[in-house]
């Protein structure tokens, strides 16, 4: 790998982040930073590990941000890596959690140790399980390591392929299968721990944009917004508004107009932070000089769906907002004139009686 800015972090504490003696079989776990707390995912990464039948002694974590440790299950040994925090963006995001093991002959390795249906423990944000071969290896090979429909990528400007199926939906774990392309006895290691940390980052970048979609997707302040603004819109348009109307009518469209504002600066942040989680993602392909797979459907538009739908999604939202904003400065003129009229209208009313008082003296 030529040496270059890697923009996602790459540094030295990282590169203990996955383990990199080939054949590698393993498991990653991405969980929000926003739903744990710094102990509250140490002590499920302990729990998990005990239900996952693991044992490890001189475990501390109080003091590191990055740690890796073999582990005992099934008589197996296991290296877990658990990261709090490390300099990529990615980890702004996520805590991370992986089990990894050296494979004798690949490919016909047991399955690795699984949570049981009824597990209450923490759920991953996203998981995905990784295969890395030391030798190429067929289409069909990978079509028995991973589920679903399958999409590729050649890395390095060919010199590893990576097959995925990017299977994240319901909490499913995605699948991904990474082979050299010829027989090589001198795999560089920085590329084989540089795709893999490259790979963890891609999926919690994507992760996030997927939470983001989620959260504006499930919220109805937009449309609340603009019911309110319809709802003031006919209430300032009735033919008779009593005076002690007038006043509660323009505080509640003041507070719409506060609302709005606020939604919008949140919005548009929203849509600036897609923007770079989209740019870095981009830049971290960029490192992995990645190339298309003739006649596999390329992997990185597949991956990158949940960006295009988040940004449309937020240019939706948006549009709602500037329309309300239109509605509510209408409301302000309409409130304006039709306080302005009903305030002439009275004291039309109190000359007319003043002038008539006037005439009844003489």
């Amino acid at each position: 790998m030529t040496k270059s800015l890697l923009l996602h972090a790459l540094s030295l504490n990282d590169r203990i982040l996955e383990p990199n003696s080939l054949p590698l079989h393993g498991r990653v776990w991405g969980y929000a930073k926003e739903e744990c707390t710094r102990d509250g995912f140490i002590g499920h990464c302990l729990t998990m590990l005990s239900e996952l039948g693991m044992t490890a002694g001189g475990i501390s974590l109080s003091n590191k941000d990055v740690v890796a440790f073999d582990a005992q299950g099934k008589g197996r040994t296991y290296t877990v890596v658990i990261s709090l925090h490390d300099d990529s963006l990615a980890s702004r995001y996520f805590y991370f959690l992986g089990i990894w093991r050296h494979m004798e002959v690949f490919g016909k390795a047991t399955a690795l140790p699984e949570l049981s249906a009824d597990s209450d423990t923490l759920k991953a944000d996203f998981q995905y399980e990784a295969y890395f071969s030391d030798a190429p290896l067929q289409r069909n090979a990978c079509d028995k390591l991973i589920d679903g429909e399958m999409f590729a990528q050649q890395l390095y400007e060919g010199q590893l392929h990576l097959y995925g199926n990017d299977q994240m939906r319901n909490g499913a774990a995605a699948g991904f299968v990474l082979a050299p392309l010829v027989n090589s006895t001198s795999l560089p290691r920085d590329e084989v721990r540089h795709a893999l940390y490259s790979l963890r980052n891609l999926m919690a970048l994507r992760a996030q944009v997927m939470r983001m979609y989620r959260k504006v997707w499930d919220s109805s302040d937009e449309t609340g917004l603009y019911s309110e603004a319809m709802r003031l819109m006919r209430q300032a348009r009735q033919n008779h508004v009593a005076a002690s109307e007038w006043d509660g009518m323009v505080c509640d469209s003041g507070d719409s107009m506060l609302q709005l504002s606020e939604l919008s600066y949140q919005r548009s942040r929203q849509q600036g932070e897609v923007h770079n989680l989209d740019t870095l993602f981009e830049s971290i392909i960029g490192e992995l000089k990645a190339t298309e797979v003739p006649g596999i459907s390329a992997l990185w538009p597949r991956m990158r769906l949940p960006f295009g739908h988040a940004v449309g999604l937020l240019e939706e939202r948006i549009d709602i907002l500037r329309r309300t904003g239109k509605q509510c400065e209408i409301i302000l003129q309409l409130l304006h004139s039709r306080m302005l009229a009903n305030q002439q209208g009275m004291l039309e009313g109190i000359a007319g009686s003043l002038s008539g008082a006037g005439t009844g003296r003489d």
